[in-house]
């Protein structure tokens, strides 16, 4: 008689079956995909190579600075942001420049100086600047739609989290406390929209928990606020038809379908990460060694010999610790529609590590990004994102995936 297990392996066999490395079940029609171990097999993991096949940086070109938000369009050709121009530019598969769009300013066919790109449907960009102004840039570099950001009473200021391939665009507002009149913490939320029409106000999706805020005591009446060290804030990341919000508390994904419907729960088995005083002592060194006046470094003693911290470390996702912030994306889904998750590292610790989970849900195993590039976009073949360089120049830079 054969028993079919929800397993990585099913069906009758003569021979002692591998492990199971995850396993799936059902809870009132929502799957639920529990990874124990990576599926890869030993010697199949992914790899990205270490020397780029593409770089895109202001010391080839001194028009160019502050590069971001690099994408690849279906044609091959590439599309980016100069910060330093205001603009969008078109290279193409090999990196010589095309053309561009934009120019700086607030009002029609110009932009601010920082803004945020992403492919709309198969023929446009959705480029956002001012915060909520939206503007449709076809795949030419012609202007089409520009006007507001759909706002409602739950998501007051969005931010886009992605777009779907129906056009529909994902928002997360986060609504920060009102306030304390008395030290202590307060947690933020995050409300999670989905704007199905430009025009339309958003659907609202969820609320989650958002940044942990301290407020401390200055003085003569007035508080301080900043984040909590070491604290977990939710994750939001969207492709394909699916919306991900991702848990770094407890490593856990839930994935919902373009209808807003939880449809699936991901988990991953990691053993908790407890902060320890090194971890507080290695912050406030890399503090002590900005600041030059010896009651400033008296200060940050002080500071980091009464820190408040969280007693455990996120799962997941680029860290961020008091005195400087790590930043970048914590959930990326890529063209295949496989999820990347960044693995948190503790101060001292850096490593620019991805967990890879299928669609099926099943964590495949971890993929080393080069040291310090924070992706904008993973495809098929290839990995896009910007990188510093010791002179404080941004690249561009595109690394070849492989896939054994």
């Amino acid at each position: 008689m054969c028993v079919l297990f929800t397993l990585i392996h099913s069906g009758c066999r003569t021979t002692e079956a591998p492990a199971p490395t995850y396993a799936v079940r059902d809870s009132a029609g929502i799957e639920i995909v529990e990874s124990l171990e990576p599926a890869w097999a030993e010697g199949h993991a992914w790899t990205v190579d270490t020397v780029p096949d593409l770089d895109i940086s202001g010391q080839e070109d001194e028009s160019l600075s502050r590069l971001g938000g690099a994408r690849t369009l279906r044609d091959g050709r590439l599309i980016l942001f100069n910060g330093g121009g205001c603009e969008i530019l078109f290279y193409s598969h090999s990196g010589e420049r095309l053309g561009g769009a934009g120019r700086c300013g607030k009002g029609p066919e110009e932009f601010e100086p920082f803004v945020n790109m992403w492919p709309w449907r198969a023929d446009s960009t959705l480029v956002v600047d001012q915060l909520t102004r939206i503007t449709l840039l076809s795949n030419d570099g012609k202007f089409g739609r520009i006007g507001p950001l759909r706002t409602s009473t739950e998501i007051p200021v969005p931010f886009i989290k992605g777009v779907l391939d129906n056009g529909s665009v994902v928002l997360a507002g986060l609504r920060n406390p009102a306030g304390r009149a008395s030290p202590g913490m307060e947690v933020g939320q995050f409300t999670l929209g989905l704007l199905r029409k430009l025009d339309d106000a958003p659907q609202t999706l969820g609320t989650y928990p958002g940044p942990v805020f301290e407020y401390t005591d200055l003085g003569e009446g007035r508080l301080g606020r900043g984040s909590l060290a070491f604290s977990s804030s939710t994750q939001f990341a969207s492709g394909g038809d699916q919306v991900f919000v991702g848990f770094p508390d407890r490593y856990e994904i839930q994935v919902h379908r373009s209808d807003g419907s939880l449809w699936r729960i991901m988990r991953r088995a990691v053993v908790p990460v407890h902060v320890e005083q090194g971890d507080i002592d290695w912050l406030m060194n890399r503090r002590l060694a900005e600041v030059e006046r010896a009651e400033d470094q008296r200060l940050v003693r002080q500071a980091y010999r009464g820190l408040r911290h969280a007693d455990v470390m996120p799962a997941f996702g680029p860290p961020v610790w008091p005195g400087g912030a790590e930043g970048g994306p914590a959930l990326l889904v890529d063209e295949e529609a496989n999820l990347w998750i960044f693995d948190h590292y503790r101060p001292g610790d850096y490593r620019n590590e991805w967990a890879v989970f299928a669609p099926n849900g099943v964590w495949q195993g971890t993929v080393a990004l080069p040291q310090h590039l924070v992706p904008s976009e993973i495809g098929a073949d290839h990995v896009i994102g910007s990188w510093v360089d010791e002179t404080g120049f941004v690249h561009i830079r595109r690394y070849r995936l492989t896939k054994l």
